[in-house]
C-alpha cells in the first residue's frame, strides 16, 4: 500500500520541511519519469533574433544527462558578418554546494560545428545591414547561403534518439498536404507532424526509407532534411520509380 501526498499550504498551519520537499520533488520526478528514455537534446524555446549588433536567444529548456536544464533569455554581442556562425548551448559538469546542485550553462556564438557537451540552436551567415530571416517560404527555403536562420541541424530531445525540429516537420507537412497528388503515406505522416509536438526519430527514419524505397539506416540531420526536400518536391510522383531503381526496402 502506498500513499500519495500533496502538501496543503493553509493559513495558520506551520510550514513543514516535508511539505517543501514534496513541492520540490514532484516536478523533478514527473519530468524524469516522462523523459527517462529520451535522448539528450533541446526540449523547448531558444528563439533566435538579430537586432542592433546583438543576437538574442530566448529562454529555453534542454534535457541533458537525466536533468531538465532551464536557461534564461540572453543577448550576445555580434560582429561576425559574412561568416558562418553557430549558436550553441554549452552545458558544464554539475557540482554540489550545501544548498544546491549547480550546473553552469553558456550561450555562445562560434565558427564551426557544436562541440562536445554543446547543443546547436541554429546557424546563419549574416550580411551587414541584412535581416536574419525566419519566415520560410517552403522547406528548401529553410537552408540558404545568407541571412536565413538554419534550424535543420538542431538536435531535439526525443524517445529513442534525437529528432528533427518540429517546425521543420510542420513546414514539410503543409507542403505535402497542399499537393494535389499527395499519397496516403505522405498524408498520414504529414498529419502526424501537425498533430504531435514532435515525431520520434524511428518514425521519421521509417517514413523516409519507405517513401523513397531505400534501406532503413541511420541518417544525419542533413541527410534527413535533404530527403524531406526531395519528397516535398516529388508530390505524389516518383515513389515507384525510386523503388524500381533502388530495389525493395529492407525493414
Amino acid at each position: 500500500m502506498q500513499n500519495f501526498s500533496e502538501p496543503l499550504f493553509r493559513k495558520g498551519r506551520v510550514l513543514k520541511t516535508e511539505s517543501l520537499e514534496a513541492l520540490r520533488d514532484f516536478p523533478l520526478h514527473l519530468a524524469r519519469l516522462g523523459l527517462e528514455r529520451w535522448a539528450d537534446g533541446i526540449l523547448f524555446g531558444y528563439d533566435i533574433h538579430y537586432e542592433n549588433g546583438s543576437v538574442s536567444v530566448g529562454a529555453g529548456a534542454a534535457w541533458h544527462q537525466g536533468q531538465v536544464v532551464l536557461t534564461e533569455a540572453e543577448r550576445l554581442p555580434f560582429h561576425a558578418f559574412e561568416q558562418q556562425v553557430t549558436v550553441c548551448l554549452r552545458l558544464y559538469p554539475g557540482a554540489y554546494t550545501e544548498d544546491f546542485y549547480v550546473r553552469q550553462v553558456q550561450l555562445r556564438l562560434k565558427n564551426g560545428e557544436a562541440g562536445r557537451d554543446e547543443f546547436e540552436l541554429g546557424r546563419f551567415r549574416l550580411s551587414e545591414g541584412a535581416r536574419l530571416r525566419k519566415d520560410y517560404k517552403d522547406l528548401r527555403d529553410c537552408r540558404t547561403a545568407y541571412n536565413t536562420l538554419d534550424i535543420t541541424q538542431v538536435p531535439h530531445a526525443g524517445p529513442g534518439g534525437v529528432t528533427v525540429s518540429p517546425h521543420i516537420l510542420r513546414i514539410f507537412a503543409q507542403s505535402v498536404l497542399e499537393s494535389h497528388s499527395c499519397q496516403e503515406l505522405d498524408a498520414a505522416f504529414a498529419l502526424m507532424c501537425l498533430s504531435q509536438e514532435l515525431v520520434a526519430r524511428a518514425g521519421l527514419l521509417h517514413y523516409v526509407a519507405r517513401r523513397l524505397g531505400e534501406p532503413l539506416r541511420e541518417l544525419s540531420h542533413s541527410e534527413i532534411f535533404e530527403r524531406l526536400v526531395r519528397i516535398a518536391g516529388m508530390g505524389g510522383q516518383g515513389m515507384h520509380r525510386e523503388r524500381a531503381k533502388e530495389g525493395p526496402a529492407v525493414f
